[in-house]
């Protein structure tokens, strides 16, 4: 009666363990499924994000190109407004500086005369001291 005993309940536990175990084993592989794909699907986002990131990177410095084009471009003509704003001041001034010293030698030719006279005795003594 024992030997009968020991293969009578071991016969339906056996399937039962083999059945669980055959679920686990089914269950594992579908676990194994789902990462496996989870992983091929975060692969193909991580590579359209990187080709996403690239095109932006890329158009960034087109747009960073064109704005140093753009800035360059109104910086150089600022500057050249601002150089013929002062050609144009230091022509006017000049002009009237003119103007002042040739209406005083009209009225003063020989202050004029003595004057240009000692610039140039001084300009002479300078340079034979050197």
């Amino acid at each position: 009666m024992t030997v009968a005993d020991d293969k009578g309940p071991a016969g339906p536990g056996k399937r039962q363990t083999e059945s669980t175990t055959g679920h686990i084993g089914e269950d594992v592989q579908r676990a194994k499924d789902n990462i496996s794909d989870a992983t091929a699907s975060a692969r193909d986002d991580i590579a359209a994000d990187l080709r996403r990131l690239s095109a932006d990177i890329v158009s960034l410095k087109d747009t960073v190109a064109e704005l140093a084009k753009t800035v360059t471009a109104e910086v150089g003509g600022a500057a050249t407004g601002i150089g013929e704003d002062i050609a144009s001041a230091a022509k006017d001034k000049a002009n009237t500086l003119l103007s002042e010293f040739e209406a005083a030698a009209r009225r003063n030719p020989l202050g004029v005369v003595i004057g240009a006279f000692g610039i140039g005795m001084f300009i002479g003594l300078m340079k034979g001291r050197r």
